[in-house]
Protein backbone atom coordinates (compact mmCIF):
# COMPACT_ATOMS: atom_id res chain seq x y z
CA UNK A 1 0.00 0.00 0.00
CA UNK A 2 1.68 3.35 -1.14
CA UNK A 3 2.61 5.48 1.88
CA UNK A 4 0.58 9.08 2.25
CA UNK A 5 3.98 11.00 1.69
CA UNK A 6 6.82 10.13 -0.70
CA UNK A 7 10.09 11.84 0.62
CA UNK A 8 11.34 11.72 -2.59
CA UNK A 9 8.36 13.26 -4.61
CA UNK A 10 8.98 16.84 -5.27
CA UNK A 11 6.31 19.44 -5.81
CA UNK A 12 7.71 22.40 -7.91
CA UNK A 13 4.97 25.81 -7.76
CA UNK A 14 5.83 27.96 -10.41
CA UNK A 15 7.32 26.25 -12.82
CA UNK A 16 9.51 27.49 -15.66
CA UNK A 17 12.36 26.82 -17.91
CA UNK A 18 14.92 28.56 -15.09
CA UNK A 19 15.46 27.60 -11.87
CA UNK A 20 12.08 25.63 -11.82
CA UNK A 21 13.48 23.33 -14.71
CA UNK A 22 17.12 23.51 -12.91
CA UNK A 23 15.76 22.24 -9.17
CA UNK A 24 13.58 19.79 -11.04
CA UNK A 25 16.48 18.32 -12.92
CA UNK A 26 19.21 18.25 -9.39
CA UNK A 27 16.46 16.45 -7.38
CA UNK A 28 15.56 14.04 -10.30
CA UNK A 29 19.62 12.74 -10.51
CA UNK A 30 18.87 11.65 -6.57
CA UNK A 31 16.14 9.66 -8.05
CA UNK A 32 12.91 12.25 -7.37
CA UNK A 33 9.85 12.34 -9.21
CA UNK A 34 8.34 15.62 -9.89
CA UNK A 35 4.75 17.18 -9.97
CA UNK A 36 4.72 20.70 -12.26
CA UNK A 37 2.38 23.29 -11.17
CA UNK A 38 1.70 26.84 -13.26
CA UNK A 39 -0.72 28.39 -14.78
CA UNK A 40 0.86 29.05 -18.43
CA UNK A 41 0.34 27.25 -21.97
CA UNK A 42 4.02 26.53 -21.27
CA UNK A 43 3.97 23.95 -18.51
CA UNK A 44 3.25 21.35 -21.06
CA UNK A 45 6.03 21.54 -23.17
CA UNK A 46 8.57 22.16 -19.87
CA UNK A 47 7.26 18.60 -18.88
CA UNK A 48 7.80 16.84 -21.78
CA UNK A 49 11.32 18.66 -21.76
CA UNK A 50 12.21 17.09 -18.65
CA UNK A 51 10.40 13.99 -19.32
CA UNK A 52 12.79 13.44 -22.43
CA UNK A 53 15.27 13.99 -19.95
CA UNK A 54 14.56 10.84 -18.68
CA UNK A 55 12.27 12.25 -15.27
CA UNK A 56 9.37 11.07 -13.94
CA UNK A 57 6.98 14.13 -14.19
CA UNK A 58 3.48 15.17 -13.69
CA UNK A 59 1.85 18.43 -14.95
CA UNK A 60 -0.44 20.28 -13.25
CA UNK A 61 -2.25 23.59 -14.53
CA UNK A 62 -3.57 25.70 -11.87
CA UNK A 63 -3.28 29.65 -11.73
CA UNK A 64 -2.11 30.36 -7.91
CA UNK A 65 -3.25 34.17 -8.14
CA UNK A 66 -7.05 32.44 -7.61
CA UNK A 67 -6.08 31.89 -4.07
CA UNK A 68 -9.40 29.51 -3.77
CA UNK A 69 -8.98 27.37 -7.08
CA UNK A 70 -4.97 26.89 -6.31
CA UNK A 71 -5.98 25.28 -2.79
CA UNK A 72 -8.48 22.90 -3.90
CA UNK A 73 -5.85 21.72 -6.31
CA UNK A 74 -3.52 21.83 -3.60
CA UNK A 75 -5.61 19.53 -1.46
CA UNK A 76 -6.09 17.19 -3.94
CA UNK A 77 -2.32 16.47 -4.42
CA UNK A 78 -1.53 16.29 -0.71
CA UNK A 79 -5.57 13.63 -0.32
CA UNK A 80 -3.54 11.25 -2.91
CA UNK A 81 -1.20 8.67 -1.41
CA UNK A 82 2.69 9.21 -1.80
CA UNK A 83 1.78 12.90 -1.32
CA UNK A 84 4.95 15.26 -2.13
CA UNK A 85 7.82 15.16 0.49
CA UNK A 86 9.38 18.15 -0.49
CA UNK A 87 7.78 21.29 -1.89
CA UNK A 88 9.68 24.54 -3.36
CA UNK A 89 7.47 27.34 -3.83
CA UNK A 90 9.02 29.41 -6.90
CA UNK A 91 6.09 31.38 -8.09
CA UNK A 92 6.33 35.14 -8.86
CA UNK A 93 4.41 37.64 -10.58
CA UNK A 94 6.73 40.09 -12.10
CA UNK A 95 4.62 43.32 -12.64
CA UNK A 96 6.77 46.36 -12.95
CA UNK A 97 5.35 49.57 -11.80
CA UNK A 98 6.10 52.21 -8.99
CA UNK A 99 4.51 51.73 -5.99
CA UNK A 100 2.95 55.30 -6.04
CA UNK A 101 1.69 54.60 -9.81
CA UNK A 102 0.16 50.96 -9.31
CA UNK A 103 -3.26 50.53 -8.20
CA UNK A 104 -3.98 48.73 -5.46
CA UNK A 105 -5.56 46.35 -7.42
CA UNK A 106 -2.45 45.36 -9.46
CA UNK A 107 -0.39 45.38 -5.74
CA UNK A 108 -3.26 42.87 -4.64
CA UNK A 109 -2.39 40.63 -7.17
CA UNK A 110 0.74 40.48 -7.23
CA UNK A 111 0.55 40.10 -3.29
CA UNK A 112 -1.39 36.86 -4.12
CA UNK A 113 0.66 35.22 -6.03
CA UNK A 114 4.44 36.36 -4.33
CA UNK A 115 3.30 36.03 -0.56
CA UNK A 116 -0.25 34.47 -0.15
CA UNK A 117 0.12 31.61 -2.40
CA UNK A 118 2.67 30.97 -0.42
CA UNK A 119 1.39 30.75 2.81
CA UNK A 120 -1.88 28.56 1.55
CA UNK A 121 0.94 26.29 0.56
CA UNK A 122 2.51 25.85 3.62
CA UNK A 123 -1.16 25.33 5.28
CA UNK A 124 -1.99 22.53 3.26
CA UNK A 125 1.44 20.86 3.65
CA UNK A 126 2.04 20.88 6.83
CA UNK A 127 -0.13 18.99 8.58
CA UNK A 128 0.61 16.14 6.00
CA UNK A 129 3.93 16.42 6.63
CA UNK A 130 3.68 16.88 10.32
CA UNK A 131 1.64 13.33 9.98
CA UNK A 132 4.99 11.46 8.19
CA UNK A 133 7.14 13.35 10.91
CA UNK A 134 9.37 14.75 8.23
CA UNK A 135 9.36 16.87 5.09
CA UNK A 136 10.99 19.92 3.50
CA UNK A 137 9.41 23.67 2.33
CA UNK A 138 11.75 26.04 0.17
CA UNK A 139 10.35 29.09 -0.73
CA UNK A 140 12.55 31.46 -3.70
CA UNK A 141 13.35 34.40 -2.49
CA UNK A 142 15.44 37.27 -3.93
CA UNK A 143 18.37 39.91 -3.33
CA UNK A 144 15.10 42.60 -3.68
CA UNK A 145 14.04 41.96 0.18
CA UNK A 146 17.48 43.61 0.66
CA UNK A 147 17.48 46.27 -1.57
CA UNK A 148 13.67 46.80 -3.00
CA UNK A 149 13.85 48.13 -6.70
CA UNK A 150 11.97 51.33 -7.04
CA UNK A 151 10.56 50.41 -10.49
CA UNK A 152 9.47 46.98 -9.42
CA UNK A 153 7.84 47.89 -6.19
CA UNK A 154 4.78 44.78 -6.01
CA UNK A 155 8.22 42.69 -6.40
CA UNK A 156 10.50 43.91 -3.95
CA UNK A 157 7.38 43.68 -1.52
CA UNK A 158 6.33 40.71 -2.23
CA UNK A 159 9.88 38.83 -1.50
CA UNK A 160 10.32 40.63 1.70
CA UNK A 161 6.81 39.50 2.60
CA UNK A 162 7.58 35.97 1.18
CA UNK A 163 10.82 35.41 3.88
CA UNK A 164 8.83 36.73 6.58
CA UNK A 165 6.09 34.06 5.50
CA UNK A 166 8.75 31.46 5.54
CA UNK A 167 10.37 32.26 8.88
CA UNK A 168 6.75 31.80 10.50
CA UNK A 169 6.29 28.91 8.84
CA UNK A 170 9.27 27.46 9.87
CA UNK A 171 8.71 28.61 13.53
CA UNK A 172 5.75 26.36 13.55
CA UNK A 173 6.81 23.16 11.80
CA UNK A 174 10.44 22.71 12.87
CA UNK A 175 9.51 20.74 15.92
CA UNK A 176 7.57 18.62 14.28
CA UNK A 177 10.96 17.80 11.92
CA UNK A 178 9.79 19.77 8.96
CA UNK A 179 12.46 22.33 7.32
CA UNK A 180 10.90 24.86 6.03
CA UNK A 181 13.61 28.01 4.66
CA UNK A 182 13.81 30.51 2.03
CA UNK A 183 16.49 30.32 -0.76
CA UNK A 184 17.29 34.11 -1.61
CA UNK A 185 18.86 34.56 -4.97
CA UNK A 186 21.14 37.48 -4.35
CA UNK A 187 21.65 38.52 -8.08
CA UNK A 188 19.89 38.33 -11.79
CA UNK A 189 19.48 34.31 -13.25
CA UNK A 190 20.94 33.89 -16.21
CA UNK A 191 22.53 30.51 -18.00
CA UNK A 192 26.35 30.81 -18.30
CA UNK A 193 26.93 33.29 -15.33
CA UNK A 194 27.74 32.92 -11.86
CA UNK A 195 23.73 33.41 -11.49
CA UNK A 196 23.38 30.26 -13.79
CA UNK A 197 19.80 28.03 -12.57
CA UNK A 198 21.75 24.94 -12.34
CA UNK A 199 24.26 26.46 -9.71
CA UNK A 200 21.70 28.11 -7.98
CA UNK A 201 19.58 24.26 -7.86
CA UNK A 202 22.72 22.85 -5.69
CA UNK A 203 21.57 25.37 -2.90
CA UNK A 204 18.16 23.93 -3.55
CA UNK A 205 19.88 20.70 -2.77
CA UNK A 206 21.99 21.70 0.24
CA UNK A 207 19.20 23.04 2.07
CA UNK A 208 17.00 19.94 1.59
CA UNK A 209 19.80 17.45 2.59
CA UNK A 210 21.10 19.30 5.68
CA UNK A 211 20.39 17.24 9.00
CA UNK A 212 18.42 19.24 11.44
CA UNK A 213 21.30 20.46 13.26
CA UNK A 214 22.44 22.07 10.71
CA UNK A 215 19.05 23.65 9.32
CA UNK A 216 18.90 27.72 9.06
CA UNK A 217 16.08 29.75 7.73
CA UNK A 218 17.59 31.48 4.79
CA UNK A 219 20.21 30.05 2.48
CA UNK A 220 21.62 32.72 0.17
CA UNK A 221 23.10 32.53 -3.18
CA UNK A 222 25.60 34.95 -3.88
CA UNK A 223 27.20 33.70 -7.01
CA UNK A 224 30.39 33.70 -5.02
Amino acid sequence: MPEPVDPRHLLLLGAGPGVGASVVRRFGREGFRSTLIARGESLEQLASELRNDGLEIEAVRADIGDLDGYRATLERIFRAPGAPGVVVYNAALLDPGQILDMTVSRLRTAYDVDVLGAVVTGQVAAPVLRTAGAGTLLFTSGGFADHPVPALASLSMGKAALRSAATLIAAGVQEDGIHAATVTIAGSVARGTAFDPDNIAELFWTAHSDPAEAWQTEYRFTGA
